[in-house]
């Protein structure tokens, strides 16, 4: 307690009868001469110090009787409340709040009710605003009056604390105890503007739950657009507002990405978790929502719901624990993405049927593909009789999308079940439509015939610049097969009106008419390794402009296979008819699994075999086992090929030189059977840049990058890099990145860059990113802006959440970018189209973002791998500390 000169009322400078409404009033005029330089800080505080005294019944009760009060106060003595009503103490006030927990940061005056947001806002002191928002701060908890910060900004005229709150989710329906709403409260005609403005926003529409409101005018941005400082979408608004209906109405009936994040790194359901409800969080996770992304602290939704108790956790151990048969029968392969252990892939039943044979049956497409993709066995029977296989179970049903993704994936058409029947055999039960049956029929004497032809590479054909993300089309060719050979094919699936293909839009140019499709296609691809993916995706043309392709290197197949024979070792080994059991056959680490019942007559086989051949003698990349086997009998009788592996080599795939070209392929559905088993063979080594996560040929990096893909850099900023290429400055001279996705990295080194609605190699068609411009959307008077290759000069800009998504790699969360070059003068400039991006030292905010329509005038030189968290474990501990 202290005495002073000057009493609180002569601070004030009002009379000492003042009612409490006068008094704020003045104290909203002291404030805003404050805010305009004509009080001083000193004075601000004293101000302040009265204003605490006199607004207060008992303090000013104690002051009139005793003329005691608390004149001054040490920093170190104030609450968070009084450090943020003096703008001046900003950075003392974030001093003592950045490590706070949510409960320290919402605290409430024991006497007032006041949080440290409420006397910002009134104070107008909008960086403490914004400061408090970041950290977490709820802009809707009221104080005694039942005001919130939002009531309190608008009676007190800040208009821009009014923006900054509504902005950030504030309700502004609201009612405080006299029943009014903020803007019932507005102070000056700047105040009732931004309500006015802003209640045209679908997003603060959301913050008030309005959904009335939509269901009467409508959404007229994009669903998925990201709002504010937050960038946080109407969805994300909803959900950690604890809105049911706007969610469900927004999911159901907009449509909305459910995994899309904040500036923070926060998904729907990470907000929902966070604010405890629980109905949302259920919903959310039974509409599919991705339960495995981690924020910017490393937390999933789970963690972030850890402060409610168990009472967010239980519901995800529930949906952990769902029955994984019904999820299959049900389709829901979200379930699968998140919560599936790949270990019990091909667990089964009490009735002793698997969970693909389960998907198969009932026609859950989605689930079996995901299921073949994670290694589930195509062939695994029912242990209950009649011992059908995922083939026989989709026969019967009349499932012919899925009989042919069995078939892409070799299922064997020759096992038996308990009634002798093949897949052939199988009858097709008679509620099938008889259209669908003839076609199933038809499917399988068409892949029966293909037994027996050297028809070895699939084609998938696919429209150009369309929506599908399916083929219109499957062929197979032969490894001599030629351009009329692909049209003669097609012709075949009424397809023939098509003359022109390119591989992610880079034309196929045929030499001449000994050229074979595949080496038209490794001699078209942007990488020039030697190694190809089949199924080879095509996109068909009726025109198709010249493009220069490489030219392939000549080989001599003879000098190759003698070459061969003078540094191997020959292996024998023979087959007996029939093979009522599995049969392996071990040459060194080299394997061959043989399945039952596959060969029809005696078999003699001879392998040739080398390992780890001279790269230089045999130019085979990452080579570690070459062989070539001869069948010494008829193909026919070996009806279903083996599967080969070698040991302890867990990154090699199998490859068969697609003679007469140079080129090796492999089959993304086929990965350990061989395609043929009269040819030649390797297993090439991909080195794990990212382990799970990103595996590469040798040949599709800088040979000086084998022993050590990853190097530290500082410049442009501290990372780990990859050189992929070797720039070349003088046709490439400008610098830009590109952020992007670590899932897709393989497939732009495979296909270069492409323009949005290419089908790349992987099969997929690229599009913008959901949260970002769509297509066909004009922007600087670009009729269609986003159908362009976006890069930038700024690293910084690259790495924004709009561009670049985050990954783990064990305990480190990293940002993945490209690092190009381009040429001069072909490309666009245009400003920055991420509003919320914050300038960085050296961005030129009006030619930050750069436009290139051409694909051959971009190169890719490196992958850059930026930390984001150094350790997961310590930002995650530190987040729920935090928390609780």
């Amino acid at each position: 307690m202290a005495t002073v000169d000057k009493s609180p009322f002569e601070i004030l400078d009002v009379p000492q009868d003042i009612n409490y409404v006068k008094l704020r009033g003045v104290y909203r005029r002291k404030i805003h001469e404050h805010k305009q330089k004509k009080i001083s800080a000193i004075n601000f505080r004293r101000i302040c110090r009265a204003y605490e005294t006199l607004s207060d019944f008992d303090k000013r009760k104690r002051y009139d009787s005793q003329k005691e009060w608390i004149s001054e106060l040490s920093i170190e003595n104030y609450t968070p409340q009084q450090l943020a009503a003096e703008p001046d103490l900003l950075r003392d006030l974030k001093q003592r709040l950045r490590t706070a927990n949510l409960t320290q940061l919402n605290a409430q005056d024991s006497v007032t009710g006041h949080t440290t947001l409420y006397t910002a806002a009134r104070s107008g002191n909008l960086a403490a605003v914004k400061f408090l928002t970041e950290q977490g701060a709820e802009p809707d908890l009221s104080q005694r009056t039942k005001s919130t910060a939002l009531h309190v900004a608008a009676f007190y005229g800040h208009a821009d604390v009014v923006r900054c709150l509504l902005e950030s989710g504030a309700d502004y329906r609201i009612e405080n105890s006299g029943n009014n709403t903020a803007e019932d409260e507005a102070y000056n005609q700047d105040v009732k503007q931004v309500f006015a403005e802003l209640k045209q926003n679908a997003y603060v529409r959301v913050a008030a739950n309005e959904l009335d409101w939509f269901l009467q005018n409508g959404l007229t941005q994009h669903q998925d657009t990201e709002y504010f400082a937050q960038r946080q979408t109407l969805l994300q608004c909803a959900s950690k507002k604890g809105y049911d209906d706007l969610v469900r109405w927004l999911i159901e009936q907009k449509l909305v990405n459910l995994d899309l994040v904040d500036f923070n790194g926060n998904s729907a359901l990470h907000l929902a978790a966070y604010g405890g409800h629980t109905s949302i969080v259920e919903y959310l996770l039974n509409s599919g929502c991705d339960s495995t992304l981690k924020n910017r602290w490393g937390t999933t939704a789970e963690e972030e719901g850890s402060k409610h108790g168990n009472r967010i956790i239980d519901i995800f151990k529930l949906i952990r624990a769902y029955d994984m048969f019904k999820m299959a029968i049900e389709g829901k392969d979200w379930w699968f993405y998140y919560y599936f252990d790949e270990k019990s892939k091909d667990m089964t039943d009490a009735n002793g049927r698997s969970l693909l044979y389960h998907a198969c049956r009932d026609g859950q497409y989605s689930v079996a593909k995901w299921l073949l993709e994670h290694g589930a066995d195509v062939n695994i029977q029912t242990t209950a009789k009649p011992r059908s296989t995922p083939l026989h179970g989709a026969k019967f049903r009349g499932h012919i999308a899925i009989v042919e993704l069995l078939l892409e994936y070799k299922a064997d058409v020759n096992i038996k079940n308990d009634f002798g029947a093949t897949v052939f055999d199988e009858d097709i039960s008679a509620e099938v439509e008889k259209n669908i049956a003839s076609k199933i029929i038809e499917l399988l004497a068409k892949y029966k015939s293909n037994l027996k032809s050297d028809k070895l590479i699939e084609i998938h054909i696919y429209e150009d610049d369309g929506m599908e993300q399916e083929p219109i089309g499957k062929v197979k060719v032969g490894l001599k097969d030629e351009y009329k050979d692909l049209l003669t094919s097609l012709s075949k699936i009424s397809l023939d009106q098509y003359r022109h293909f390119s591989i992610a839009r880079r034309a196929l140019h045929f030499q001449d008419d000994n050229t074979t499709i595949i080496s038209a296609v490794g001699c078209a691809r942007y990488t020039s390794s030697k190694f190809i993916d089949t199924p080879i995706r095509l996109i068909d043309h009726k025109t198709l402009s010249t493009q220069t392709t490489r030219q392939e290197p000549k080989s001599d197949l003879r000098s190759f296979i003698k070459l061969l024979d003078a540094h191997s070792k020959v292996e024998q080994f023979s087959l007996k008819a029939p093979l009522k059991q599995k049969q392996i056959v071990s040459i060194d680490d080299l394997m061959f699994t043989f399945a039952e019942n596959c060969i029809t007559d005696d078999i003699d086989v001879k392998v040739t075999i080398i390992f780890s051949p001279d790269r230089e003698k045999f130019d085979i990349p990452g080579c570690i086992c070459l062989f070539k086997v001869d069948l010494y009998s008829d193909t026919p009788k070996l009806v279903e090929l083996p599967v080969v592996s070698i040991t302890n080599q867990p990154n090699a795939r199998l490859y068969t030189l697609a003679t007469p070209s140079t080129y090796w392929f492999t089959s993304d559905t086929r990965r350990t059977r061989l395609s043929t088993l009269s040819g030649t063979h390797a297993f090439i080594r991909h080195v794990d840049i990212i382990p799970g996560k990103l595996a590469l040929p040798i040949d599709m990096f800088i040979a000086t990058a084998l022993e050590q893909p990853l190097i530290s850099r500082d410049n442009p900023v501290p990372c780990k890099c990859m050189n992929i290429h070797e720039r070349d400055t003088k046709s490439f001279p400008h610098v830009v990145y590109h952020g992007t996705n670590i899932e897709v990295i393989r497939s732009i080194l495979l296909d270069g860059f492409v323009i949005p609605g290419t089908v790349v190699s992987s099969g997929k068609r690229i599009n913008p990113p959901k949260n970002h411009i769509a297509r066909d959307k004009p922007v600087f008077n670009v009729a269609d802006f986003s159908t362009a290759i976006f890069v930038s000069p700024s690293i910084y800009y690259s790495s924004d959440p709009a561009y670049a998504i985050p990954f783990v790699n064990g305990d480190q969360q990293l940002i993945p970018l490209l690092e190009c070059s381009v040429k001069s003068n072909s490309y666009g400039t245009y400003p920055c189209t991420t509003s919320q991006y914050k300038e960085k030292p050296g961005d030129n905010m009006q030619a930050i973002e750069w436009r290139i329509t051409d694909p051959a005038n971009i190169q890719i030189n490196s992958i850059l791998f930026i930390t984001q968290i150094e350790s997961i474990a310590a930002s995650k501990m530190a987040r729920i500390t935090k928390m609780n």
